[in-house]
């Protein structure tokens, strides 16, 4: 039962991503057709998450800010609070877990993919209650082997190139490395056409 209702969840949540990134891409206007090549494109995936009771710091981080790698993720709270999304202005702003509502964030293939049009959503997870936490991930991934690069439609003379392709795999590898934890933005210095230096 529990693997049918997985399964069911899983179907309803891929057409529901599929169209939220859709709109999202002819918002920016691509056209139909290139939109459908390019969640073809696209695997997807599930996490279940449980955090544990957080540190006792003033901070109550369980998980610290990042950037997902992903094209896009959506975010299922189950009661307990801890999303926390980064403003432009660098304020950070709660996601109260309402039922029956989740939180659809752009990762940083979705950054490349939109030619650094849609900026990736800088996130961390924080819970001043102290309680445990369970949440469910949900998300579109390029395939493996696959290359993310910038939708034609989006590159032009007063938008050219920002990233480079990218195989995501090999982004993970280098993002995880000692090198890649000494760059502000990970992304722009792996595949960015100005790159950018390493933090002091």
């Amino acid at each position: 039962m529990r693997s049918e209702t997985m399964v069911s969840f899983t179907k309803n949540m891929l057409k529901l991503d599929e169209t939220l990134e859709a709109l999202l891409l002819e918002g920016l206007g691509v056209q139909g057709q290139s939109v459908r090549a390019h969640l073809d494109l696209l695997g997807h995936f599930v996490w279940l998450s449980h955090y544990g009771l957080p540190p006792v710091t003033e901070a109550s981080e369980t998980m610290q800010a990042h950037y997902d790698n992903t094209m896009n993720t959506m975010i299922f709270q189950h009661e307990v609070e801890g999303l926390e999304v980064r403003l432009a202005d660098g304020r950070w702003v709660a996601v109260p877990p309402e039922p029956g509502t989740f939180t659809f964030m752009a990762g940083e293939q979705l950054r490349v993919a939109t030619n650094g049009r849609v900026p990736a959503c800088y996130h961390r997870v924080r819970t001043p209650s102290n309680r445990e936490r369970f949440a469910v991930l949900f998300g579109l991934v390029q395939n493996p082997g696959v290359e993310v690069r910038a939708l034609d439609e989006l590159v032009d003379e007063d938008h050219p190139l920002v990233f480079n392709p990218l195989k995501h795999e090999e982004y993970v590898e280098w993002r995880y490395s000692e090198e890649g934890f000494k760059v502000d933005d990970a992304l722009k210095a792996f595949c960015g056409v100005e790159k950018v230096t390493a933090m002091v």
